[in-house]
């Protein structure tokens, strides 16, 4: 084999692999910043792509010539134009105009495709030049990627350095914040009060805490509702602009750290860029291992694969496999899991911060925390029948019963280690999800998407107080710190 033929066989591989993988994983790390992809994992797989089809193509020209060849270069360059098709579709076009372009699409493409399948000299040329092109462009658009991170950090730095924190006293006790994805209030409840089938272990809670079930959240969106919750403003943009891009270090977890020791979970990386200096250690979904590639594998299949093969019978089992993987590493490492062993030593005031990604879609979970067959990938759609909203309802909140078992646990962890009559305990939830026919999903005017848990314990609270005060997500850190300023005045006086 020349090596005319080896630099033909690499280059095919670098670009149907680039415009399969690298495309869309690119794209979807431009547009979301604060969503966690494992780049290394990425360079491994994407590394191990390029020898794989590379050495396939010498192989099928080694042992069964030129011809051969040229057959397995047609079939993958085919994979790698219909990939970046799709790309497109899926992030440049509007829904309402995809028929539209793929029909326009076979018109424009159709005759070169077709000569390019026929072996014509100059129209393989001409694929090739555009593939090229399509690799040279996505060369620059993993340089943007590449920059967005430098002007991240570069961004971080000088924010840390503008204002200094101010401290806050507090003296003795500990705080566990527990945010909910996606728990919406008026699902939970019975009447005035928690469902006791549905959230048994809350309900008892709520007996022995400070409630308040007027408590609306501002935003229908996780990427709006944190920064609000955490920076206390109403004004936010998103993760990617408040916590990376316009991030002010005088916020509340920074004045807490002054006198606490801060931990951080959740599944968001901007957490660990913009609180690394607050947090004494600070950990997300990805952490090493078989899990990143795990997660990796479901954001590729979700992002690159066309739905035309998703839907496929070998499709679909694919993606059963690759959910089931998923699932079942959820299951051991659930953030609300682990959030004691954190590297606590508990010996002095600790904060830890807790973003739970349940009872957020797809509700896969039973109530018991098994992992269900069958279940919707997404959450409640206009589109849906009153019978499939009524049973996605129905695994919604068999999925909340599962999450309020892991909070019970959770509960038994803090009485174990005797730290539960000294600790704030805080319970919310970013947003809320509609399973009316009318109006399903997330709409801010529904109840069942603005009225969201905020429960808080005291330490040494044995008492439930149902708080009629109104209140939005901007105020709940503010609810936080003045409940526990007025403990640390009562400790004063009573030591007075």
């Amino acid at each position: 084999m020349n090596s005319g033929s080896v630099f033909a066989a690499v280059l095919i591989a670098i670009n149907v692999v680039t415009l399969s993988l690298m495309v869309p994983l690119n794209s979807h790390i431009l547009a979301h910043p604060y969503e966690p992809v494992c780049i290394s994992c990425l360079c491994t797989v994407y590394g191990s792509g390029i020898l794989v089809v590379g050495f396939s193509l010498f192989l099928a020209n080694w042992w069964g010539g030129e011809k051969i060849a040229l057959r397995v270069q047609k079939f993958l360059t085919a994979i790698g134009i219909v990939s970046f098709l799709h790309l497109i579709q899926l992030t440049m076009v509007p829904s309402g105009w995809r028929t539209l372009y793929v029909i326009l699409c076979v018109v424009l493409l159709a005759p070169t495709v077709i000569g390019f399948l026929r072996g014509k000299k100059k129209t393989v040329i001409l694929v090739h030049q555009f593939l090229f092109l399509l690799f040279l462009y996505e060369v620059f658009n993993f340089g943007r990627v590449i920059l967005q991170a430098h002007e991240v950090e570069a961004n971080l730095e000088s924010t840390h350095n503008r204002v200094e924190p101010v401290a806050l006293d507090e003296d003795g006790h500990h705080a566990f914040w527990i945010i909910f994805d996606e728990f919406s209030l008026v699902q939970s409840l019975e009447g005035d009060a928690f469902d006791v089938t549905v959230v048994p272990n809350l309900a008892t809670f709520s007996r022995t805490s400070t409630w308040y079930p007027h408590a609306r959240t501002l935003f229908k969106s996780t990427e709006r509702a944190i920064p609000a919750l955490l920076l206390g403003k109403k004004d936010v943009t998103d993760f990617k602009g408040e916590f990376l891009y316009d991030f002010n270090s005088q916020n509340h977890l920074s004045s807490i750290a002054q006198n606490m020791e801060v931990f951080i979970l959740g599944n968001y990386v901007p957490y660990c860029h913009a609180f690394r200096e607050v947090a004494e250690r600070c950990r997300v979904y990805l952490e090493g291992g078989f899990a990143d590639y795990v997660h990796l594998a479901n954001s590729v299949w979700r992002r690159s694969v066309p739905g035309i093969l998703r839907d496929t019978k070998t499709g679909r089992k694919l993606q059963r496999l690759i959910l089931l993987q998923s699932d079942q590493l959820a299951l051991q490492g659930r953030p609300i899991t682990r959030a004691l062993s954190m590297g606590q030593s508990f010996d002095r005031p600790t904060f830890t911060y807790i973003h739970e990604g349940l009872p957020h879609f797809p509700y896969r979970f039973t109530s018991n925390g098994e992992i269900r067959q069958t279940a919707y990938d997404g959450g409640p759609l206009k589109e849906m029948s009153n019978d499939e909203l009524e049973e996605m309802q129905h695994f919604y909140r068999e999925q909340m019963t599962y999450v309020d078992s892991l909070f019970g646990d959770f509960v038994a962890q803090l009485k174990a280690q005797k730290l539960y009559d000294q600790s704030f305990i805080v319970i919310m939830s970013d947003h809320g999800t509609s399973f009316d026919p009318r109006k399903p999903g997330r709409h801010l005017e529904l109840e069942q998407v603005a009225r969201v848990p905020f429960l808080i314990k005291s330490p040494g609270q044995t008492q439930g107080v149902v708080n009629p005060q109104p209140v939005h997500t901007a105020e709940f850190f503010g609810v936080l710190l003045d409940k526990m300023e007025k403990t640390k005045r009562h400790k004063d006086l009573s030591l007075e």
